[in-house]
This record gives structure tokens, C-alpha cells and sequence, in this order.
């Protein structure tokens, strides 16, 4: 191996492990906002609490693209590591509702700043077989999704309140260590933005940035309801953690495929493709009854939430590309914008439609959803538009 191509995979490492440092905290997040304060929440104030994380996402998402390009994407990682470690300390002294959701707003922006510098030296790094290497980069956030449920709360119930900050922590020391020390100096160039609007509102950006989305809807509404539910059909949380492992494995053995697939056919079908088949499957996981079709649907699931981000995410980079720009932080924030928008959307919907719908209704709504919009992003239009 190259010691070009070694420093390009040793990139992509460190962003995946950011990647998966970054859900394992946000998910860790949720053994300690119960804990006793000095004023108790009730369950608006916790909804609150959780949406401020995707708040922070929104506001601080431009903010990093701009400075991405302005100030190098090395230096955005590393501010990205320092906001997380702030986040954490303010959880881990706060008192009141405020403080927690000021701290939940710094996790936001922390996320931000990871994930619009992370998959911008990415598309820098792998000009090929981009839409592969952002596929297995990706299984980094599915993975600490999976770790953080693992321990879910037994750090907690082992070592009181001062455990889980510590295993937090620990990852946040790691994480730092791999930013500031494994990733190479910033490339910075000189880009001018007089063109910035010209390239977001690039047709293929757009579309992307819906195929984001909607990536976005279909999982929030796996990731919280199919683990109660099979809970409430009796299944034991450790067979629950072994189903979403082998759908995670299933995701990230798929990028091949979705690499090979989206070299033949045009990018905007690939996604096409994922948001009508994933349409069609996500019932199914109400439907089905016993363990192993239930992981089966899942990693069918699984497979179209590749087909749907992995391709458009690889766009992003190649959209830009094309208008002739290195600005890959300024389209990533466009991506984190559309997911943090998808995630919140349905996250508030889904808790107002879980007090009246069952569970397959609320699937139901979302594969609507998902069918309604596959015919508008297999257009032709959509996509690879050549600008002269």
C-alpha cells in the first residue's frame, strides 16, 4: 500500500471512529437526563431537552461549513472534540433543565462540526469509489448507536452518576487523541464564495440533500420503536442488540455493491431505488412475526438506508466537483442540515402519533412518505446535470 492511499484509509478511519465517539455519546446521553435535579422535568421539558440536540445541529451546521472551508477541516474536527468534551463537563455538573439543554445544544454543534469537517476529508481524501469508503465511514455512527445500547444504563446502575461521564470520557480522550495526531495538516486554498449559491443550488445538491432526508426519516423511525417493540413481544435485549449488529454488518457489506451499482446507473435511480423499496419493507417489521424475519426485514431495511445515503452522499462532493470547487465543507452542511431536518421532523411527529397510532400505523404513515417520494427523485433531471 501507497503511503498516499495508507494516509487516505488512516483518514477515513479517524471519521469513522468520530463518527461512532459521536452516537455512542448522544446515546449515552439518555441513561443520565432522568437523573434526580433540582427541578424535576416533565415530559415536555425532556422533549425539549432532546430536541436540542438537533437544534444545535441546525444553527451551528452553516457555521462549520463556512469555517471548514475558511479555516481547514483538520481545525473543524478538533473544534468539534473540544465542543463535545464541553458538552459533557456541562452535563455532567448540571443542576437544572437550562444548563442540560444548553450542554445538549453544545452536543449539537459539536456534531455539527464532526460530521461537516468528517465527511468533507472524505470526499477530499477518496476522489474514487467515494460512494464505498462514505459507506463503511457511515457504519462508524450505527456502531456507537449499538455500543451505547449495549451499556445502555449499567454503568449507571454499577458506578452511580459518575461512571457513564467517565466512560464518555475515555472516548472523547481517544477521539481527540485520533483528530489531533492521526489526521494530516489541512490542505487550505484559497476558495472564493462568489459561486456558493450557484453550487447549493445545484440541482444535484438539492436532490442529495432530499435523498439525506429521507435516509433520515425512514431510520428515525426504526432506531426508537422496532427495539420497544420487539422488548414488548417478549424478546430479551441481548437477541434485540444481536438483530441490529447483523443489520449493521449487512449495511456496511453492502457499500460494494451500492459502489458498483451507482457507477451504471445513474445516482439519482440508486436512491430512487433504496426510498421505494424501503417504502415497501418498513411495514413489514409490524407485520412479520418471529425473530429471524424480523431481522431479515431489517436488514432489507438496512440495505435501502445504503442504497439511499451512501450514493447521495458521494454526490454531494462529486456536485461540487463538477462546478470546479473544493468546498466540500459547505455542501456537507447542506447534508447535515437535511439529516438533522429529517431526524427532528420525525422525531416530534412520531410523539404526537404514538399517543393515538399503533406501531404499524405509524410505519404505514412513514412508508407513504417514502412511496410519495421515490417517483419524484428517479426524474432524470435529477441528477448529473452538466453545466457549462
Amino acid at each position: 500500500m501507497t503511503a498516499t492511499r495508507a494516509r487516505s484509509w488512516s483518514v477515513a478511519a479517524v471519521v469513522a471512529f468520530a463518527f461512532l465517539a459521536d452516537y455512542f455519546i448522544y446515546g449515552m446521553f439518555a441513561s443520565v437526563a432522568r437523573r434526580p435535579l433540582s427541578q424535576p422535568m416533565d415530559k415536555v421539558a425532556l422533549g425539549v431537552l432532546y430536541g436540542g440536540y438537533a437544534a444545535g445541529v441546525l444553527a451551528a451546521a452553516p457555521l462549520f461549513g463556512y469555517l471548514g472551508v475558511v479555516f481547514g477541516l483538520k481545525r473543524s474536527m478538533v473544534c468539534g472534540v473540544v465542543l463535545s468534551a464541553a458538552a459533557t463537563l456541562l452535563f455532567a455538573i448540571a443542576t437544572d433543565g437550562t444548563l442540560m439543554f444548553v450542554a445538549r445544544l453544545l452536543q449539537g454543534a459539536s456534531a455539527a462540526a464532526t460530521w461537516t469537517a468528517g465527511l468533507s476529508l472524505v470526499a477530499q481524501y477518496h476522489g474514487e469509489r467515494r460512494v464505498e469508503t462514505m459507506g463503511y465511514v457511515l457504519v462508524g455512527s450505527t456502531a456507537g448507536t449499538l455500543l451505547a445500547a449495549a451499556v445502555g444504563g449499567r454503568p449507571y446502575q454499577i458506578g452511580g452518576y459518575s461512571l457513564p461521564f467517565i466512560l464518555m470520557g475515555l472516548m472523547i480522550v481517544i477521539d481527540a487523541g485520533l483528530r489531533v495526531f492521526v489526521l494530516p495538516p489541512d490542505r487550505i486554498t484559497k476558495q472564493l464564495f462568489p459561486r456558493l449559491g450557484i453550487l447549493l443550488l445545484d440541482r444535484s445538491v438539492l436532490i442529495s440533500a432530499a435523498g439525506v432526508g429521507l435516509a433520515a426519516v425512514g431510520w428515525s423511525v426504526v432506531d426508537p420503536f422496532l427495539p420497544a417493540q420487539l422488548d414488548r413481544l417478549g424478546i430479551e435485549w441481548p437477541v434485540i442488540g444481536l438483530i441490529f449488529i447483523v443489520a449493521t454488518i449487512v449495511y456496511g457489506a453492502s457499500a460494494p455493491i451500492v459502489e458498483w451499482l451507482s457507477k451504471r446507473v445513474p445516482v439519482n435511480r440508486v436512491v430512487a431505488g433504496g426510498t421505494l423499496v424501503m417504502g415497501i419493507a418498513l411495514p413489514l417489521l409490524a407485520l412479520v412475526p418471529g425473530i429471524v424475519p424480523i431481522t431479515l426485514v431489517l436488514c432489507v431495511v438496512s440495505i435501502c438506508y445504503a442504497f439511499m445515503l451512501d450514493p447521495a452522499s458521494a454526490e454531494l462532493a462529486d456536485a461540487a466537483d463538477r462546478r470546479g470547487t473544493s468546498c466540500y465543507s459547505v455542501v456537507y452542511a447542506v447534508y447535515n442540515l437535511a439529516y438533522s431536518a429529517g431526524m427532528l421532523a420525525t422525531s416530534v411527529a412520531t410523539a404526537v402519533a404514538a399517543e393515538r397510532l399503533s406501531y404499524l400505523s405509524i410505519l404505514l404513515c412513514i412508508a407513504g412518505l417514502l412511496l410519495f417520494a421515490a417517483p419524484l427523485l428517479f426524474s432524470d433531471r435529477s441528477f448529473h446535470l452538466r453545466w457549462k
